[in-house]
């Protein structure tokens, strides 16, 4: 799967804006999405099914395997998937990576997170004048 990487700018929580980065991400094929919606799919029927008879554990049971459902299908239709980022924090001007979810989450601008240094919360949005268009 390759990596496509796009310049950020970033603005602090704290109202310091200037700092630049760069995120990463991945435009997964349709099998490989289907093949992780569907491990997610049958990891929650298969808990579902185990706490099924289970007296009023069964409830949790069926939520979990609902929501389980849920993930699966914001996996299938995730087509742009953020993998990292780094850059310099525009609060304490440090550079490093910038922790981004565990390669899962669907790109979407801004991307909210946090400088490990100073824990200052950080968006990132596109550097390009027109943006980047996030799709699904």
């Amino acid at each position: 799967m390759e990596l496509i990487r796009v310049a950020v700018h970033i603005r602090s929580r704290d109202g310091r804006a200037g700092g630049r980065g760069e995120i990463a991400f991945a435009r997964p094929s349709f099998g490989r999405r289907l093949r992780k919606a569907g491990l997610l799919f049958l990891v929650g029927l298969a808990c579902g099914a185990l706490l099924l008879p289970v007296p009023l554990i069964h409830l949790f049971g069926i939520m979990f395997f609902l929501g389980m459902f849920g993930l699966a299908a914001k996996r299938l239709v995730s087509r742009k998937v953020l993998k990292e980022a780094h850059g310099q924090c525009p609060s304490c001007r440090t550079d490093g990576p910038y922790y981004v979810g565990m390669g899962g989450r669907r790109l979407a601008f801004p991307i909210v997170t946090s400088c490990p240094h100073c824990h200052v919360g950080l968006e990132l949005e596109p550097a390009a004048p027109g943006g980047l268009s996030t799709g699904s």
